[in-house]
């Protein structure tokens, strides 16, 4: 008899949504992911069916802003997608997602430069995982 190893598919299984959506656990799921320790995490999960020619398309977003605590103690901030769509062909559409993403003016912070009066804007890092 094989073992057989089982692994969530965020498309179509229901813990792996459930999971996503608990704070604690998705940080870990995340860190592991991104190979960096998260401080802390912000989430908004979103879920959207569209019809594309007559075909029902289920895209799962989960949308997160993580502090990520780096190797010298201090910190940075960044903004993590994961997007999952049953074909590979919508990686377009994620990427017009992203560009609206990066020209959202709420996805900046102000950093103070060494001898600069005025703080400058900075974007904030985005960070995307794709399931196909």
């Amino acid at each position: 008899m094989k073992n057989e190893i089982a692994i969530a598919n965020p498309i179509y299984d229901v813990v792996f949504k459930f999971l996503m959506e608990d704070p604690d656990i998705a940080k870990l799921i995340l860190s592991t992911i991104i190979d960096e320790e998260i401080e802390s995490l912000e989430f908004s999960p979103q879920e959207n069916t569209i019809s594309i020619d007559n075909r029902s398309l289920t895209v799962y977003r989960l949308d997160f802003s993580a502090k990520i605590r780096l190797p010298d103690q201090s910190f940075k901030q960044v903004i993590i997608e994961i997007q999952k769509a049953k074909y590979s062909t919508d990686i377009m559409r994620f990427r017009r997602y992203l560009g609206n993403q990066y020209k959202k003016t709420s996805n900046v912070y102000s950093s103070k430069e060494n001898g600069k009066k005025k703080p400058k804007k900075r974007a904030i890092p985005i960070l995307t995982v794709y399931f196909f």
